[in-house]
């Protein structure tokens, strides 16, 4: 069973990632695009233990890194930070399912300017774009509207109850 849940893991994220750097660079409705491989690996490590969610944020941020023309590392360290993020705040979005929206879009929206402050930091003049805050804030709107579309086929294909404390898949 581990090891189903780990090929689905790796195959969400890929897909995410693939359409992420091509269908989604082409269709940007209002100039933006949605962050989906950020709300694939946060629907995903909902699933999983905390190590496993971790090397899933961390392997997803080093493949966009790869296949985008940003600076090695930034969303390897973004896609990180949300995994472990999401990894925190887990048990409180299964407690109220009313959060979980707020939620994504908060987790999109935080990301999304750690990405824009981590790149002008490293030379990339995000932050020095007039659009920074529209391309900021529509993906994680994008996000919210994607969640009802995402997440639950996700839980359906992982499970229910992942996430146990420790290693575990």
């Amino acid at each position: 069973m581990k090891w189903r849940r780990t090929a689905v893991a790796v195959a969400l994220v890929i897909l995410g990632a693939a359409l992420q750097t091509t269908l989604f660079v082409r269709l940007r409705p209002f100039g933006a695009s949605p962050a989906l491989a950020l709300l694939i690996t946060l629907a995903v490590t909902r699933h999983l233990g905390r190590v496993p969610s971790l090397l899933v944020g961390f392997s997803t941020g080093l493949l966009l890194d790869l296949l985008s023309e940003s600076a090695l590392g930034l969303w390897a360290l973004v896609l990180t930070t949300v995994a472990f993020a999401t990894v925190r705040l887990r048990r409180r979005f299964e407690d109220d399912v009313t959060l979980l929206v707020p939620g994504v879009f908060l987790i999109s929206f935080a990301a999304l300017a750690m990405y824009a402050l981590l790149g002008t930091i490293f030379g990339e003049q995000t932050l020095a774009d007039a659009q920074v805050v529209r391309k900021m804030l529509l993906p994680a709107v994008y996000n919210v509207i994607l969640t009802p579309l995402v997440l639950p086929p996700i839980t359906r294909l992982i499970g229910e109850r992942g996430g146990r404390p420790g290693w575990d898949l």
